[in-house]
């Protein structure tokens, strides 16, 4: 992206948002590794799983896990990302869509993660978020496994996709997931103008091998098998379009089956509503697991 008034027009209006909406959803995101090589296999795993419902995945990070309650067999089990600009990273905004997918079906489990505001740097939170997914499938064993983030969490479910071997410190089996829906995510972050700085720590120039691992678009090639929804909404402030639909591109460039779904008037916030989004979702899991 070159520098122009209107990429710093952006800039401002997106840091804007992010201090205004942080306190209310899983706080906005704006924008938001490397060639492909052998995908690494899964440390072995630990001891005793937990039971669904509140937990902690590790010490001090909450999860929620949620299951139907008139079914024994989950469609699948949907973990949910919140955003937060990588500075935090609430789930509180994700319960109504939550509730939705618990209503259609779905187990859902909402986590949180280690972000820049705590001082841990990339890769913590993509750590935290695959070792999130890994302890909500073992507890919800047998069904395919969907990662939703939104904003700054759908970057992070991306990478944790993409990429979901990093450390050997997660307590939990790791899973490899079924399938990626991104709501709104700045997925491309050498084109955040430098917003991404929170997530690594320094700028690109100071560790330029770490902001290419946690570039989801220099992943694309690791797992073509991996479906992806992608949504943004054509109102959207905060994230531009371009950064769904660019990373749309390099995902069908690596031969992954990808939906797309632009909706008029729908900003960075709305994007998240049941109203809004419950169907696309929804009858895209189902089209997945028909395939399946």
């Amino acid at each position: 992206m070159r520098r122009t008034r209107a990429g710093a027009t952006w800039v401002a209006a997106a840091l804007a948002l992010l201090a205004a909406c942080g306190a209310q959803d899983p706080a906005p995101s704006q924008t938001l590794p490397s060639a492909p090589e052998a995908e690494p296999e899964p440390p072995a795993p630990p001891t005793v799983e937990p039971e669904p419902g509140e937990g902690e995945y590790r010490a001090g990070l909450p999860a929620a896990v949620e299951i139907p309650p008139d079914r024994t067999d989950p469609a699948a089990l949907v973990v949910l990302v919140p955003g937060g600009g990588w500075r935090s990273a609430d789930p509180v905004g994700l319960a109504p869509l939550a509730d939705h997918l618990v209503g259609e079906g779905y187990a859902v489990a909402t986590i949180t993660y280690r972000t820049g505001r705590t001082g841990d740097v990339f890769p913590t939170p993509v750590d935290d978020v695959a070792c999130a997914v890994a302890y909500a499938s073992a507890q919800v064993p047998g069904v395919d496994v969907v990662v939703l983030g939104h904003s700054a969490g759908a970057h992070l479910a991306s990478v944790a996709a993409l990429d979901p071997v990093r450390s050997d410190r997660c307590p939990h089996r790791r899973v490899r997931v079924d399938g990626v829906v991104g709501l709104a995510g700045p997925y491309d972050v050498s084109a955040t103008w430098g917003l991404a700085e929170v997530l690594f720590g320094v700028p690109a120039d100071q560790a330029p091998e770490a902001w290419e691992q946690g570039n989801p678009l220099t992943l694309v090639e690791r797992r073509p098998d991996l479906p992806f929804l992608l949504v943004h909404g054509e109102a959207d402030q905060v994230v531009p379009v371009s950064f769904t639909t660019d990373f749309a591109d390099a995902l069908r460039g690596a031969r992954h089956e990808v939906a797309v779904e632009l909706l008029p008037d729908v900003d960075h916030a709305q994007v998240l509503s049941p109203d809004v989004v419950g169907d696309v979702v929804v009858g895209w899991l189902a089209r997945v697991a028909a395939q399946a």
